[in-house]
C-alpha cells in the first residue's frame, strides 16, 4: 500500500519493457521495472522496438521513445499487451531480485492486524512470523535466501502473482504496484 509521507516523491520508473508496439500511431505501450508503472510513449521516428525490449524512460536522452502521452491501467492496455503482461512481470521480478528481496526486509504492517506481506499469496500469519524473526537475525539477501530461511516455495512467483492481481485492479492495497490513480495525483 501507499503510504503519502510529504517528503516522498512519485514513484518513478527510468526502464521500462516493451508490451506492444503501434507501428502505424509510432506508439508503444511499456511497464516500468521496478514499481510495474504502464506507461504509453512516443516512438521516436527511426527507432524500432519490439515487445519485451528494454527502453530507458527516465529523464535526460532517450534512444527509442520520445514523449510520454499517458499512464494505463489493465483496461487501457491492448490485447497484446495483456498477453504479455505475465511473462514481462516475472521477467521483472527475476531480473530485480535485489530491489524486490527488500520487501521482504522492510515490509511493515498496514493496519494493527494486517502485515503487508501476508498480502502475498500464500504467507498466513506463521510464515509471517518466521519471516520476520529470520530477518530480525539476518537481512534476506536473494530469493534463494528466503526460500532456504522461511520454507517458502519460490519467492519470486509470489511477488509476480501479487503484482499481477494489483495491475488487474483486483486489490484493495498496493505493495508493489503504483497504480495510474496515485501517479496521477498531485504530490506535494
Amino acid at each position: 500500500m501507499w503510504k503519502y509521507v510529504p517528503s516522498r516523491r512519485k514513484p518513478h520508473d527510468s526502464w521500462a519493457y516493451v508490451l506492444y508496439v503501434d507501428e502505424a500511431r509510432r506508439r508503444v505501450q511499456l511497464i516500468g521495472d521496478r514499481y510495474f508503472i504502464m506507461m504509453e510513449f512516443v516512438l521516436k521516428p527511426n527507432a524500432s522496438v519490439s515487445p519485451a525490449s528494454k527502453v530507458y524512460v527516465g529523464k535526460g536522452p532517450r534512444q527509442e521513445v520520445s514523449k510520454f502521452l499517458r499512464y494505463l491501467d489493465y483496461e487501457e492496455l491492448s490485447p497484446s499487451a495483456k498477453m504479455m503482461l505475465e511473462p514481462m512481470i516475472l521477467k521483472i521480478v527475476k531480473e530485480g531480485e535485489q530491489f524486490f528481496v527488500n520487501l521482504f526486509n522492510e515490509s511493515t504492517p498496514i493496519t494493527p492486524r494486517l502485515h503487508q506481506l501476508e498480502l502475498l499469496p500464500g504467507i498466513g500469519k506463521k510464515t509471517l512470523m518466521r519471516i520476520l524473526e529470520e530477518r530480525r537475525s539476518k537481512p534476506f539477501s536473494s530469493y534463494s535466501d528466503v526460500a532456504e530461511r522461511t520454507g517458502l516455495k519460490d519467492p519470486a512467483d509470489l511477488l509476480a502473482r501479487r503484482a499481477l492481481e494489483e495491475i488487474m485492479g483486483k486489490e484493495k492495497y498496493y505493495i508493489l504496484v503504483a497504480p495510474k490513480s496515485i501517479l496521477e495525483e498531485e504530490f506535494i
